[in-house]
């Protein structure tokens, strides 16, 4: 088990572990994969922490982990919990000599030493991009000849009551250590290609309860945002509408195909949970959907404009998590809303390209790098 991690996903809804190691051609080996149901968090608190290590528990007995031979364990960290600013760094070297990956060491601890605030731990410091000699951009400017060095950085903080929280509960299962991951950066940086983030990204993750929004570029975020609109909206709001239990409209929510146009005739037939057949008005429906969509979307408009009052031109917008993916239609829907084409995020994986489970992978594909 030495050679396979521990990971743990902390979803605004479900909590999900895995454990892996590295395969052949940039693959993973699974040796056990769970995910549990949990009270979740809203608006950056967790609605029931006290049950939180009851379910760790019963998820490293599903897993059948035996932590005697692997002490560490890897946690995500959701956006709501999270923050990121973006700041400078240099250094002049005098003569021009190469630079050195003790060089770019000492730029980050030199700025993570000036970044240090109250209530909050440093998560990562990364890279957005290098200036050599204040004249050429460089991403990878280890080896290269230069008498000075810049760098646009970005700092992820996360919260002192999260790392707490989950210190206490990891220590009581007889782990060693723990590491935390951002999980935004993660999955960006697993899912968008190193050419590509050459660029800025902008990467959308809708779970169910809470939805985050990276902008992404070189090594790091630029900007990150998190607002608690999720998934779960469109099962409350068909329940309302259609006086419906939340696991029927949750069936009539996997029913719906937002391409469509209906008549007023035009019904989705759902059963009930006591297997009765009703008849739910298509077009009805449809609108009930749109609309938390349009409302998520013009949330994650806001987001943009926090990072830029400009309209940003031709970026590649990725769609993540199983908020509006699981919806027939809801990614190209989410595009109207945005005015813009949207990629799904998905693992380069083989059988995994899924947008539900790039969250999962990416926090394995980071923790088998560290």
């Amino acid at each position: 088990m030495k050679d396979f991690v521990l990971v743990f996903d902390i979803g605004s809804s479900k909590l999900r572990a895995m454990v892996a190691g590295k395969g052949v051609n940039d693959t993973f080996i699974t040796k056990g994969y769970v995910e549990a149901d949990y009270e979740g968090f809203y608006e950056g608190r967790f609605l029931n922490p006290e049950k939180l290590a009851q379910v760790f528990k019963q998820a490293l007995s599903d897993l059948d982990f035996d932590n005697s031979k692997n002490k560490k364990v890897y946690i995500g960290v959701p956006a709501e919990f999270s923050s990121v600013i973006a700041t400078s760094a240099s250094m002049n070297f005098g003569d021009r000599r190469k630079i050195k990956q003790s060089d770019i060491e000492v730029m980050f601890y030199s700025a993570s030493e000036k970044a240090k605030g109250e209530g909050v731990e440093i998560l990562s410091v990364n890279p957005i991009s290098f200036t050599i000699d204040d004249a050429r951009l460089s991403y990878s400017p280890i080896g290269e000849m230069a008498s000075s060095l810049s760098a646009k950085l970005s700092i992820i903080y996360v919260g002192r009551e999260f790392i707490s929280l989950f210190n206490s509960i990891i220590a009581g299962f007889g782990f060693e250590s723990v590491e935390y991951m951002s999980e935004p950066l993660c999955e960006a940086l697993f899912v968008i290609s190193k050419e590509e983030r050459e660029d800025l990204n902008l990467f959308i993750d809708v779970g169910d309860l809470t939805t985050s929004v990276s902008i992404v570029k070189g090594e790091g975020l630029a900007h990150l945002s998190s607002f608690s609109i999720g998934g779960a909206f469109i099962t409350n709001s068909l329940s309302e509408a259609f006086d419906l239990t939340l696991s029927e409209a949750d069936r009539l929510k996997k029913m719906v195909v937002l391409s469509l146009k209906g008549k007023s005739t035009d019904f989705y037939e759902l059963t009930t949970d006591l297997g009765k057949v009703i008849k739910i008005p298509l077009n009805q429906a449809n609108e009930v959907v749109g609309y938390i969509i349009d409302t998520i979307g013009s949330a994650i408009s806001k987001c943009l404009q926090l990072f830029s009052s400009d309209y940003i031109p031709f970026l590649p917008v990725y769609l993540s998590g199983g908020g509006v993916t699981k919806i027939k239609g809801g990614r190209d829907y989410l595009a109207k809303c945005l005015g813009r084409n949207i990629s799904y995020g998905v693992p380069r994986l083989p059988g995994k390209d899924k947008p539900t489970l790039a969250s999962i992978y990416s926090l394995v594909s980071s923790a088998l790098k560290s």
